[in-house]
């Protein structure tokens, strides 16, 4: 008891009549309240550990085994993870989904400021299904619209909660999308899909630390999955970890080394380092195994303007003509060409590209 006054005196009084309305809560079986209860608590006092570890506890009791860790790191720092993992695959309860998830979302960029997440297999199943055959054809909202009529009826059918998430992930609804994940790992749910895309809604929020947790979990289920490791570097990116992004797109690559995208990335990681050198070889590697022109149009773009860093401006220009005009960086890529011929001298070439960017051909 008087180890828990201790605690409980280190708290501002808002924090302390928070979480004091959190236990309250927690005991009457209202867990969601208690959760945000120590959300506003935490965010009163956010370095207490002890508020940290309260909400690592509750998390597990709610089944989200990604935020308790998330918050587990802040209660005792970036501790190994080993057991969270093993609590994982030993409580994980897959039940026989009515509404199994098809596939993952992909962002279709190469660029890692857009991931991907993992791919979903799809179980045998001899009835069919909706709400997947629109998902599919790439009918989204109409997808959406049946799996939300289903949780009228079906509200506790954590696999069609994972699809409602998937489909609103599609529609880049992230923040509605998260709410349906969570209630699926409330259920039970806390497969390698769920946190792969967890995580890509996550990230799209620009909650990177929280993305980064989900990707190490995934990571911890499935070690040699590169997507994850992908993911996984992209999170490390965005919040600062240069030298962690790069040891897991290197072992990205290592095992999947005709990659263009992961090549890219890799070159992106080691530009960003300053190791710009080593970065125009695996951007040239990349553009030798790209398999369509997107990945090439990607690919020169990010070479391009590596080429401007190291003030190689003709190559830059060469580069340049390689890329197909009518890709999704066309702004940039008539702007960039504009840019390098002002600065080569190349005045009348140089106002033609920004009239081009500017849409005044014709």
């Amino acid at each position: 008891m008087a180890e828990f006054t201790k605690k409980l005196s280190g708290l501002n009084s808002a924090a302390r009549m928070l979480f004091g309305m959190a236990l309250i809560l927690e005991k009457l079986g209202s867990q969601n309240m208690a959760m945000d209860m120590f959300k506003k608590a935490i965010k009163k006092s956010p370095d207490n550990r002890w508020l940290h570890l309260h909400a690592s506890r509750l998390c597990l009791k709610k089944g989200q085994v990604d935020m308790a860790v998330t918050h587990w790191k802040k209660a005792a720092g970036p501790e190994d993870i080993g057991c969270f993992i093993y609590w994982l695959n030993k409580t994980n309860r897959m039940p026989s989904f009515k509404k199994p998830g098809e596939d993952g979302y992909t962002g279709g960029n190469i660029n890692y400021s857009n991931i991907t997440a993992a791919v979903i297999s799809k179980p045998d199943r001899a009835a069919k299904d909706t709400g997947l055959e629109l998902l599919e054809k790439g009918k989204v909202e109409r997808a959406l619209a049946v799996f939300i009529k289903e949780l009228e009826t079906e509200r506790f059918d954590p696999g069609l909660l994972f699809n409602t998430g998937l489909a609103l992930s599609k529609l880049n609804k992230h923040g509605e999308a998260l709410g349906y994940y969570e209630k699926a790992q409330e259920l039970g749910l806390n497969s390698l899909e769920l946190l792969n895309n967890k995580g890509y809604s996550l990230y799209n929020l620009k909650k990177y630390e929280e993305a980064q947790t989900c990707y190490e979990l995934a990571r911890g289920l499935a070690p040699g999955d590169y997507t994850i490791l992908n993911n996984l570097a992209a999170c490390y990116v965005k919040s600062g970890h240069g030298a962690r992004a790069h040891h897991f797109f290197a072992a990205a690559v290592q095992n999947n080394p005709r990659d263009a995208i992961l090549l890219n990335n890799l070159a992106m990681c080691l530009e960003s380092s300053g190791q710009t050198g080593k970065a125009m070889m695996h951007y040239d590697t990349a553009l030798s195994h790209c398999k369509n022109g997107f990945e090439k149009n990607t690919v020169l773009l990010n070479k391009v303007n590596c080429l401007i860093k190291l003030k190689k401006l003709r190559e830059a220009l060469g580069a340049c003509e390689l890329i197909s005009v009518n890709c999704d960086g066309e702004f940039e890529l008539w702007a960039t060409k504009a840019e390098l011929c002002n600065e080569l001298g190349r005045t009348k070439e140089a106002a033609e590209n920004y009239r081009k960017a500017l849409g005044l051909t014709g």
